[in-house]
């Protein structure tokens, strides 16, 4: 007689478990990522935005890099601003030659990760879908917003995912006490090092996310890490401490000489600059170089708004523990990140003096969007899921943050169309560069003076074959970040003023031909007059 078990019917096997599906905000996340990524490419392509002469001088310095000639710490010139950014730069202008989209690859790639950073750290703190919609924001780029991510000069964009970072690991460090590395920490020391070495407008953030440590950790924090966090610390900034310790110079020196603090300036004037116009620009609300009386209402929504979310979080923080109240302290330090920067702002006069231009120091502010947009965002989801729940004063702060988020949505959308509908503008700017360098290559023109804003644009995209000095308006020398160049044009036996028409210098140069005794011939190019006499004249 057969085994019972035999006769039982063979057990079929298990299916195979199934990866589980990406969620739906991850989708969702993706799709804006390619979209904002497709953007700014676009944006490159057609010579938006318009390369300036400090993006010129980081171009020089990658194309120095890749030659090996130079291996410079700080941008060409001064004593503060890492150059990273020629680093990662450097090998694209090698194999793509002297091109402004070539300089501003590792620019786009950096944004991409700043996306990233700013998702999870959004996600952990607030919600999953409250990501989404930050991320959404961050997409959509104005003139200002993309100046500063694209234009690869002065570490905006790097510092812009270093200071996401610093606070996404602080962030992940106090929510996971019981589990945290050590090696957590020294990640931590490295990027809050990097940061005070490449650009010191990242450092609020990497005050609060220290403080977010040094109050959550403190019973679990030992010497260890602590040692850690310094030795990441050094490492980050090593090529900032090589170059003072060698160069001489007092970083603090350095630092308060570059703050403008100092230099008079009424304080309605900064804060008009800082915030009924800094604000508005630096979240990306504005038309290129303008903004209109309807975008500025922003300046004081984000007060009102920093101030709820402050009290909110640290109120949350009070009650909560473990993991709740680590939540609520990092979104506590996350406002905190965007008031300290706003107050840094705020004392420089800059913000007084040329508030369209400066609103670029409010850039790494936009990492405090979700802290400031939270409040908003709650109201509105109230209304979206109990929209006739609650007392009528409730339902009309939940339509009021409603409301608040659609205008700003639109505000965005709209600016980053202004942006567009302005691509000519920019357009004939690249052209009127390229039928300048065409017309100096012609001649045979390699020396030339001119002002700040023209001289490294010149001498970046011609590869060095055109070497310019700098002028200032008095016809004097001016800052020359790179001294070399004056010193090939100065030994020049042919040398031409090639000087914006109708500007001082021009008008001053001018007269001193109708008055000289040297013939000279002017043409006039592409928005500028080329100036050659015969034989050298100094016309100062």
């Amino acid at each position: 007689m057969a085994h019972p078990d035999v006769l039982r019917p063979p057990v079929p096997a298990a299916p195979a478990a199934r990866p589980p599906r990406p969620a739906a905000t991850t989708i969702a996340f993706a799709v804006i990522v390619v979209v904002a990524l497709a953007y700014r490419t676009g944006l490159v392509v057609v010579d938006i935005p318009p390369a300036n002469s400090d993006e010129a001088t980081a171009g020089l310095a990658a194309l120095h890099i890749g030659q090996g000639r130079h291996w410079p710490v700080f941008f060409y010139g001064q004593h503060y601003m890492g150059t990273l950014h020629s680093y990662l730069a450097a090998p694209a202008v090698q194999l793509f030659g002297t091109q402004w989209w070539a300089l501003r690859i590792p620019a786009l790639a950096v944004y991409v990760v700043f996306l990233v950073l700013v998702f999870h750290l959004t996600k952990r703190l607030y919600t999953p879908w409250f990501a989404v919609f930050v991320a959404g924001l961050l997409a959509f780029g104005s003139d200002r917003i993309v100046k500063n991510q694209i234009i690869g000069a002065g570490g905006y964009s790097e510092i812009a995912a270093a200071t996401a970072a610093v606070m996404l690991v602080a962030v992940v460090l106090t929510m996971r006490r019981a589990t945290a590395k050590p090696l957590g920490y020294l990640l931590w020391g490295g990027l809050a090092g990097f940061i005070a070495w490449t650009h010191w407008l990242g450092l609020p953030y990497v005050a609060v996310s220290a403080a977010l440590l040094a109050v959550l950790t403190r019973r679990d924090l030992r010497v260890r890490a602590a040692a850690l966090a310094a030795v990441g610390f050094l490492a980050g900034c090593a090529p900032l401490l090589w170059h003072f310790v060698f160069s001489g110079r007092n970083p603090l020196s350095v630092l308060l000489s570059v703050s403008g603090a100092e230099q008079p300036a009424s304080w309605p004037d900064r804060v008009h600059g800082a915030v009924v116009l800094g604000l508005p620009l630096g979240s990306g609300l504005c038309a290129p170089g303008d903004c209109r009386p309807w975008q500025l209402w922003w300046g004081p929504a984000y007060l009102v708004l920093l101030g709820v979310a402050v009290f909110l979080s640290v109120r949350a923080a009070r009650r909560a523990e473990g993991v709740r109240r680590a939540r609520a302290a990092g979104r506590t330090a996350l406002a905190a990140g965007g008031a300290l920067t706003l107050a840094a702002y705020l004392v420089s006069s800059s913000a007084a003096s040329t508030p369209i231009e400066s609103a670029r120091y409010l850039h790494y502010g936009l990492l405090s969007l979700p802290a400031v947009l939270w409040p908003a965002w709650r109201c509105a989801t109230t209304l979206v899921r109990r929209p006739t729940a609650g007392r009528p004063g409730t339902r009309v702060l939940a339509a009021a943050g409603l409301a608040l988020l659609v205008a700003f949505t639109a505000n965005a959308a709209v600016a980053s169309g202004q942006l567009v509908a302005h691509r000519d503008v920019y357009a004939r700017k690249a052209a009127d560069e390229r039928t300048l360098v065409a017309y100096l290559r012609d001649r045979r023109l390699h020396h030339v003076y001119s002002e700040y804003w023209t001289c490294n644009r010149l001498n970046y995209v011609t590869a060095e074959d055109v070497r310019c000095a700098v002028l200032g308006d008095d016809l004097r020398p001016g800052h020359d970040r790179y001294l070399p160049y004056r010193a090939a044009v100065g030994r020049a036996d042919r040398v031409a003023y090639v000087l914006p028409a109708g500007g001082p210098a021009d008008d001053r140069l001018a007269r001193f031909a109708d008055s000289s005794a040297h013939p000279v011939t002017v043409e006039q190019v592409a928005g500028y007059r080329v100036y050659e006499f015969a034989g050298r004249v100094e016309p100062t």
